[in-house]
């Protein structure tokens, strides 16, 4: 294994240089599409090949506004390979490499060098014309070894670990080199991944395991084809696990999210509400600013029986994709193309699958979902321009490797404080900002001594800090934040706070808090109090710069919480970063984001993140006017003479301009 790890490092050095430029996907627009199998006959379409279904399925997508299609080949027919073994003291040491289980030999080929049957090669090369015929655009999954609950794994490998074993790392190397040099020439091929959900081929022992599994693959596949982007294995693992953004950013073009924690059966809150209205966006924008690689949302869908209805998941959908475009997600491939009903084979017959995931039935009848992106897709396809990235207000650091919890709640709570979120990791260098969150700073909040000397630099420089307490422990926090903790006890006690600062609107929050923390102050304004006096948000001055400190993690509380995004949790984000929008709705769930053309030319997205209808007076800056207003349906948007209606999860485009 040493030798390999030793034979590679110089290839993957070669393979890596210049990496960096390559792009399938455009910022500012969001590519629509879906993760395909056939319909007629799902993981077996490479067996049983039907083109002129496929064709016909191309055809229905296409019409409903997906021209990206992340594609599988499966493993195990495109490498049907069967160890043959000796007797004697060689019984268990492979004596023959052969092809499919009638033990053929391997053709004096590449394709037979690889272990690669010829047929599947052709049938891809096929699938590849198909999809340029039609103006589809394919990104190769290329050793699909798991699917569905179900591995796809070649006969000679199943035994074997993917990632350490000698053997089976010959074999994935020849494929994938088969594999993509054959294919290169297809131009509809637009990047290249490992596989399927690589990380869970099998159980990857550390983070140097996955960092070289990854590091061989990806050579592999861009000494072959350095022309194509390499996409990552997906994840958001910052800090634990054995596949962390940090060393797949490194080593990949583009970082995918796979985003299903809609399916969790305790999530709280109403499936077309703000807090998953706002999931896609949060995930994708916590994984690229995290990662510093572009990302965007490779997998996303919702197990319907169980959760919601056609017609409210077609609801779901519009705001979704406003919120993901808003936040440069580039692209959203739903999970699948089409239902997976009717089939007796597995995976589709054991117990475990949801089939009922397509955007399209088994017979390529659309859901309402479908003409959602439909209309999205052709409101895209209007707009002369790309929409520009938006500026971000403020750091948010988060070490939370599970983006349904911090990252998610912080992204939830910053836009409806009418505040764009950068996140960052706190082991990183520490960016340059003029404010700074620090949630639920567990302990050290992950910050090393040197960051935290650094954070505090830029504070006393004149930055904003904001630190919710969650059993804090960082250094001088007396200093730094005007007060100190008293005491601490295990009690379940409900609070009721308000919120009084000097020249803004007082305000009510209600929490209910276990431990209990009690504080004490050391110099610090305190601008919030429970019923007895006792003193929970407090503001200090800290050199040149202000710290304000939250006597317990509101962030937390509200992701736990029912309905904890309907109340005021944001006013204290709101508090802390104060920012004033070119159009202000006057409501927590209809939220405004920037994207500036020049100084005085900007686009602004207006979601309805709520299913109740909007209409009102939005304020709009002194000096601006809107010029145009454009959405994805007419029906239920209008904005006349500064009036502005939203239906239900509707959205809006407003064109702002300085006013003459």
């Amino acid at each position: 294994m040493k030798r390999l790890m030793l034979a590679f490092a110089g290839l993957s050095a070669m393979a890596l240089f210049g990496a960096h430029d390559k792009t399938f996907l455009q910022s500012g627009r969001l590519e629509l599409g879906a993760n395909y199998w056939a319909s007629a006959n799902a993981t077996k379409m490479w067996r049983e090949w039907k083109p002129e279904e496929i064709e016909k399925d191309f055809l229905r997508l296409k019409e409903y506004g997906m021209t990206t299609l992340r594609v599988f080949p499966t493993w195990s027919d495109f490498q049907p390979i069967v160890e043959v073994h000796a007797n004697s003291a060689g019984w268990n040491k492979s004596k023959d490499t052969r092809m499919t289980l009638d033990e053929l030999r391997r053709p004096d080929t590449p394709a037979g060098y690889a272990g690669v049957d010829e047929t599947m090669l052709q049938r891809f090369e096929a699938f590849c014309d198909l999809a340029e015929k039609h103006g589809m655009k394919l990104v190769v999954a290329i050793m699909t070894g798991q699917m569905t609950f179900r591995n796809f794994i070649p006969p000679a490998l199943e035994n074997r670990d993917p990632y350490t074993d000698p053997y089976a790392l010959a074999w994935e190397g020849r494929f994938i080199e088969c594999f993509v040099n054959r294919m290169k020439g297809k131009k509809a091929i637009v990047a290249w991944e490992s596989g399927n959900e690589s990380r869970v081929l099998a159980q990857a022992e550390s983070k140097e395991q996955g960092e070289w599994w990854l590091r061989y693959i990806h050579s592999v596949i861009r000494v072959a084809d350095p022309t194509r982007p390499v996409i990552s294995v997906d994840g958001f693992e910052i800090a634990g696990g054995p596949w962390q953004v940090r060393e797949n950013a490194h080593l990949s073009d583009y970082v995918p999210h796979h985003l299903y924690a809609l399916w969790r059966r305790d999530n709280p809150d109403r499936f077309d509400g703000i807090r998953n209205l706002y999931f896609a966006a949060a995930g994708v924008k916590g994984l690229e600013d995290i990662s510093g690689k572009p990302s965007f949302l490779e997998e996303h869908g919702a197990r319907r029986a169980e959760q919601v209805s056609r017609a409210r998941l077609a609801k779901y959908m519009r705001p979704m994709l406003w919120n993901l475009w808003a936040a440069d997600g580039k692209a959203m491939l739903w999970w699948c193309a089409f239902d997976q009903t009717g089939f007796e084979f597995a995976p589709y017959d054991w117990h475990e699958p949801c089939l009922e995931l397509g955007i399209m039935k088994g017979d390529r009848t659309p859901y309402p979902a479908a003409e959602a992106m439909k209309k999205f897709a052709a409101f895209q396809k209007k707009l002369d321009f790309a929409l520009p990235r938006a500026r971000p207000d403020a750091v948010v650091f988060t070490q939370d490797t599970q983006v349904e919890q911090q990252v998610h709640s912080c992204y939830v709570l910053a836009r409806q404080a009418g505040i764009m979120p950068k996140f960052a990791n706190p082991a990183d260098p520490i960016p340059d900002a003029s404010c700074y969150f620090l949630p639920c700073a567990v302990g050290r909040a992950h910050l090393t001594t040197h960051n935290w000397e650094i954070l505090k630099a830029k504070v006393r420089d004149g930055a904003t800090l904001y630190i919710s307490w969650a059993d804090t422990f960082l250094s001088d926090l007396d200093e730094v934040c005007g007060m100190e903790l008293d005491y601490r006890e295990k009690t379940s006690q409900k609070l009721d706070l308000t919120f009084n600062v000097p020249g803004q609107e007082s305000f009510k929050y209600t929490a209910t808090m276990s431990p209990r923390y009690h504080f004490i102050t050391q110099g610090a304004e305190v601008l919030a109090t429970n019923a007895n006096g006792e003193p929970f948000f407090f503001r200090n001055t800290y050199g040149k710069g202000t710290v304000y400190t939250m006597g317990f993690p509101v962030e937390r509380m509200a992701y736990s919480s029912v309905g904890g995004y309907a109340g005021t949790a944001h006013r204290i984000w709101q508090m802390v970063c104060p920012v004033t929008r070119l159009v202000e709705s006057g409501s927590s769930v209809v939220n405004a984001s920037e994207h500036w053309f020049s100084e005085t030319d900007c686009a602004v997205v207006v979601v309805n993140n709520s299913p109740e209808a909007y209409a009102g007076t939005p304020k709009i800056k002194d000096g601006w006017m809107v010029a145009t207003a454009l959405t994805d349906d007419e029906t239920d948007v209008s904005w006349t003479n500064g009036q502005l209606k939203l239906g239900p999860n509707a959205a809006v485009l407003l064109r702002c301009r300085r006013a003459p």
